[in-house]
């Protein structure tokens, strides 16, 4: 299966960000603590035009989330 953009026909896509790290003020730099995730689910959206991509999770290869 081939996927484009039905908007505008390009092949890369970029996910929604899910994910933010924190970091704490310690002794005048910061400090790096943690990362979390705020969402497992994956949305997909064209890099050229930002429409959603609708896809089958079966069809994602590569990098797991979650």
């Amino acid at each position: 299966m081939e996927l484009k953009c039905k908007n505008c026909g390009s092949e890369e896509f970029i996910t929604r960000p899910n994910q933010y790290d924190i970091y704490k003020f310690v002794d005048g730099k910061l400090v790096f603590q943690n990362s979390e995730v705020t969402n497992n689910e994956v949305e997909l959206f064209c890099r050229e035009c930002s429409e959603r991509i609708d896809f089958a999770s079966c069809d994602l290869i590569g990098k797991k989330h979650g």
